[in-house]
């Protein structure tokens, strides 16, 4: 975990915590400029693990976007075979079994791509969730250092 990044977590915590207040509200006047000085240094100095985790959900959505229409496209050609398959006169009854199967595997290979693809994502959001609890703990340990120091 950055120290920058906590730095900026804290530096925005004081701006609102030496913000005058408004009276009998729990509300806060606080510098514009400022404030968005502070958010922008924690965009250029946000944490990898944010960073790859944003990238991780993007690459999820596209793997199973991409299983899906493998499984798709294999179900589509199981039937185009299967058709062609039927119009030949002699093979009637071994097209429809060999329909049936083709489609099974595809569905069965679909079923894979798809079992494989909610796995890695897990175990990736797993890690991610290990690495944001590491990341609270930090802050939560920063606030109570400032807390102490007063």
């Amino acid at each position: 975990m950055s120290q920058t990044f906590l730095k900026f977590i804290e530096d925005l915590e004081l701006l609102v915590m030496s913000s005058p207040k408004i009276p009998l509200t729990n509300m806060v006047l606080v510098n514009e400029q400022e404030i968005f000085r502070i958010i922008d240094s924690i965009r250029i100095n946000m944490p990898q693990e944010i960073v790859e985790a944003q990238k991780f959900l993007q690459e999820k959505e596209s793997i199973l976007s991409d299983a899906q229409k493998k499984a798709d496209e294999i179900i589509l050609n199981a039937d185009l075979k299967a058709r062609q398959k039927l119009d030949e006169n002699d093979l009637i009854i071994k097209a429809k079994e060999e329909s049936e199967r083709i489609k099974n595997e595809a569905r069965i290979e679909a079923n894979k791509l798809m079992k494989e693809a909610r796995e890695y994502s897990e175990n990736v959001l797993q890690k991610l969730e290990y690495e944001i609890d590491k990341l609270l703990a930090n802050i939560r340990k920063g606030k109570e250092i400032l807390r102490s120091k007063d």
